[in-house]
């Protein structure tokens, strides 16, 4: 600039702002403030030699006051900036950074090209009567965009910070205070960020829009998105509403993130997001009427940590916890869990395709009111081992009886830590309604770990509640019991030999107790003056002819029944011992060669 230039500038600049423009020059720092208060009161308080005309920023960005800028950039702390600062649709390789700067008109930003734009302890706020957001950076192209501790105030419903469309490198809002009493705190719809976003370590977010305090409705991050110490809050939308939002490093939500809402929609919004991991190690997430985590058809490349002291607690007849139709390509992990409910299912993970463990257990605890089913895994695949403890599963209506729904659920191995009785327990005692797949699935698993024994018994139970739940008509449950009772339901078929054995037992035992009053008598033979009483090897043998089909000891030849009373019953009896012998002989033949249908 020449020395008639610069004479021009000074006499239309304050000495604030020649100050801005020569250190811009030098790529040196123009502190304002030093070591005086940098806080709300005392922003308000700055007189003119601390304010500076959003216009000079402008046009020093602009490359018009400063025609040299060093590299540094601008670089401003502990000032009072009058007007919007407007750099919509300026293409500039000058970088902004502004440090405990007071914006009482905000900051405009719309199709914006800049290498950096740092905001950092500001307190920025809506221009009265406009209803601009505060920071409207729509489609906004830059390496790096900051709001790191700084506090963004509105009532418009575009936003407090209005990121839609934009194309950032990384976004840092770390330790950021927004609130917004007329749309979200931030809105990102469609950002694009090459590396991360932090919304962490203090940011707290506020909102009264249904549509979210965080909007980050499909948005792609190509680093992490990372809220860790987060606290969002909003009282008729969503906390944060990411729907179909990409995450290429992982979504954090631990270090003490707290969320809270008051919507139907539920406090976390992640249906349809693709991310590689979703850590939420101790977070809390309350929602008054509806869903605390909404990951419906949520697609996670590795694991998912709902560990840790993670507490969710909803009233919504969907779920507390909803993850239908998700799937995680690692383990599944809530130990140390708490999910609670008071309008349906602590945990709705119908459809749930989980490629590696999924673990209920460990200091996991679920409990639900106003609904008969506490977890609902219907479909679920599990690739790995299925971890369940049904123990700290509950209901506030005890008589409602069933916790579970897990018809259609499959794993790999034995589930644990339960015995096998406490399985059969959880699935006879604890489901809605009966079903076959889960007795089946779990009896597989049995057999392929070697124990036979134990599937066995899972099958003989599945067969006990299907005759109870199983809607059969009453001769399908008459038949059922019998073959239960001779032959285990066909699991068992010595059951019906014994019953056979003691059949003949009961036979021969007839037959010599007969014998000895008279039922039995020497066939008469030619030559013989009158019948002798039978030998007590014939009483037997005419007891194993009564009690053995189709087997004859020939003792009937030298032994009959007499006409006497005696004789007759013998007789009579020895008929039904047949019929009953013939029926235990056939039943342990059926079941033998497994004719009688097991399931």
């Amino acid at each position: 600039m020449t020395s008639a230039g610069s004479r021009r500038s000074r006499d239309r600049h304050s000495p604030a702002e020649q100050r801005l423009i020569d250190s811009v020059a030098r790529g040196d720092v123009l502190d304002l403030a030093g070591d005086e208060p940098v806080d709300e009161a005392a922003m308000r308080s700055w007189g003119d030699d601390r304010t500076i005309s959003a216009s000079v920023i402008r046009d020093l960005v602009r490359g018009r006051l400063a025609a040299e800028p060093d590299p540094h950039g601008l670089r401003l702390r502990g000032a009072r900036i009058t007007g919007r600062i407007d750099l919509a649709n300026i293409t500039s390789d000058l970088v902004l950074e502004l440090g405990d700067c007071l914006l009482p008109d905000g900051l405009d930003l719309r199709n914006a090209r800049l290498p950096a734009v740092a905001l950092t302890g500001c307190r920025i706020e809506q221009t009265a009567g406009s209803g601009d957001a505060p920071v409207d950076a729509t489609r906004l192209t830059a390496r790096v965009l900051s709001f790191d501790s700084s506090t963004i105030l509105a009532t418009a419903a575009a936003g407090a910070i209005r990121l839609a469309a934009a194309r950032i490198g990384t976004v840092d809002s770390r330790g950021a205070r927004l609130g917004n009493t007329g749309g979200p705190a931030l809105e990102a719809g469609g950002l694009h960020a090459d590396h991360s976003v932090f919304l962490s370590d203090g940011f707290d977010a506020t909102s009264t829009s249904e549509q979210g305090t965080v909007r980050l409705i499909g948005a792609h991050i190509g680093g992490q998105l990372n809220c860790g110490g987060a606290a969002l809050r909003n009282t008729t939308g969503p906390a944060l509403n990411a729907d179909g939002l990409s995450v290429a490093q992982g979504v954090l939500l631990q270090r003490g993130f707290t969320a809270t809402s008051t919507s139907e929609q539920g406090t976390i919004r992640l249906i349809g997001a693709a991310t590689s991991a979703l850590h939420c190690a101790g977070a809390r997430l309350e929602n008054t009427a509806g869903p605390a985590l909404d990951g419906d058809n949520l697609q996670v490349k590795r694991d998912i940590g709902l560990d840790r002291g993670f507490i969710a607690t909803g009233v919504s007849d969907e779920g507390a916890v909803v993850l239908t139709g998700a799937h995680v390509g690692g383990l599944l992990d809530c130990s140390a869990a708490r999910m609670a409910n008071t309008g349906g299912p602590a945990l709705h993970a119908n459809g749930l395709r989980v490629d590696q463990d999924l673990i209920l257990d460990d200091g996991f605890s679920a409990a639900t009111a106003g609904c008969p089913v506490t977890l609902t895994l219907a479909g679920a695949r599990v690739g790995g081992t299925f971890r369940f403890d049904s123990e700290v599963v509950t209901q506030a209506e005890a008589d409602h009886g069933s916790l579970v729904e897990v018809d259609g659920l499959t794993y790999s191995g034995l589930p644990g830590p339960a015995s096998v009785q406490r399985w059969l327990t959880v699935l006879g005692k604890h489901t809605a309604r009966y079903a076959a797949q889960p007795y089946q699935h779990l009896a597989a698993a049995y057999r392929a770990a070697g124990h036979d024994r134990d599937a066995r018994t899972v099958l003989v139970a599945q067969r006990r509640d299907q005759l109870d739940r199983g809607g059969l008509t009453g001769p399908e449950r008459a038949w059922g019991r019998l073959t239960g009772l001779t032959l285990g339901y066909g699991y068992q078929p010595w059951r019906a030999l014994l019953l056979l054995i003691a059949t003949l037992a009961a036979a021969v035992a007839l037959s010599v107790a007969g014998g000895h009053h008279g039922a039995l008598a020497q066939k008469a033979t030619v030559g013989t003056a009158s019948a002798g009483p039978c030998t007590i090897t014939d009483q037997i043998g005419v007891g194993l002819d009564l009690g053995t089909p189709l087997i004859k000891t020939g003792a009937r030849d030298r032994c009959q029944p007499t006409s006497t009373s005696a004789g007759q019953a013998l007789t009579l009896t020895g008929w039904v011992l047949q019929l009953v012998a013939w029926g235990f002989a056939t039943l342990f033949i059926a079941g033998f060669t497994s004719a009688v249908r097991k399931t």
